[in-house]
Formats: C-alpha cells, sequence, structure tokens
C-alpha cells in the first residue's frame, strides 16, 4: 500500500509565513490592529532579549483574558495576555508528529522556531488543510 504524501509533509511544507511580531509594550489594540492588517489568526509577540522566550497572542487570548474581563484593549499590553513559554516546532517536524503533539498538550497553534528565529506559524488549521489539499489530488 502506498503511503498517503500527506505523513511526508513537514512544517516548513504548510506553515504560515504572514505573520507579525510585535513588542512586549504594544497595546492589545496595536496588536489587533496589526492582526487585521495582516490576515493573521495571532500575533507573535517579541523577545525582551535572546535569552528569552517569544510569546504568542490569539484572537482565544484576547477574548478570553481581555474581553471576558472587560479590560480596555487600549490599556492592555500584549505582555499581560499572552501565552509564553510555547510549545514550538522545527520546520523539518513531520504533520503526524504535529498532529500528535497538539492533541497531546491540547493547543492549536506553534511557532516554527528555525535556528532561534521565528520562521513561522503552524496551526490545525493549517494541518487540516494540507490534509484536504492531498485528497483533492
Amino acid at each position: 500500500m502506498e503511503e498517503h504524501r500527506l505523513y511526508s509533509l513537514r512544517a516548513r511544507d504548510v506553515m504560515n509565513q504572514d505573520f507579525v511580531v510585535v513588542p512586549p509594550l504594544a497595546t492589545v489594540q496595536e496588536a489587533v490592529e496589526a492582526m487585521l492588517r495582516c490576515g493573521c489568526q495571532a500575533v507573535v509577540v517579541d523577545r525582551a532579549d535572546d535569552q528569552d522566550a517569544y510569546g504568542m497572542v490569539t484572537y482565544q487570548e484576547i477574548v478570553y483574558r481581555l474581553l471576558a474581563k472587560s479590560l480596555s484593549p487600549a490599556r492592555v499590553r500584549v505582555a499581560e495576555i499572552m501565552v509564553k513559554p510555547l510549545i514550538v516546532v522545527t520546520p523539518n517536524l513531520r504533520l503526524p508528529f504535529i498532529a500528535q503533539l497538539f492533541a497531546r498538550v491540547g493547543i492549536q497553534n506553534a511557532l516554527v522556531i528555525d535556528q532561534d528565529t521565528v520562521a513561522g506559524l503552524i496551526s490545525s488549521s493549517d494541518l487540516v488543510k494540507a490534509m484536504a489539499a492531498e485528497d483533492r489530488e
């Protein structure tokens, strides 16, 4: 039986390279505006220094940690609501292992890090889109 090509795809093949990096002191309002301009589902929060970790803010964090508490997006900094530390993957990790990681840890997004730099974002929707594209071929 022929192995499905989907299982040979790697993070680099399906990751989203259109993303925005914001500083930790950016307001949530600024982050949302950047997300809307980019069409992104998340923003990467930059490291404070080379030894620090990246953070991430998604629409879910904005809803749960800001809107649900009636906080002002113009007054709250992304550093206050970001997810950090993050689970990250390498560009060479195969999609089935990413899916297993997402399922095991209960996450839907991960940064793709290549040599200490953000190369892209990968989400559960990217995995499903890759599966659907393979099924059409």
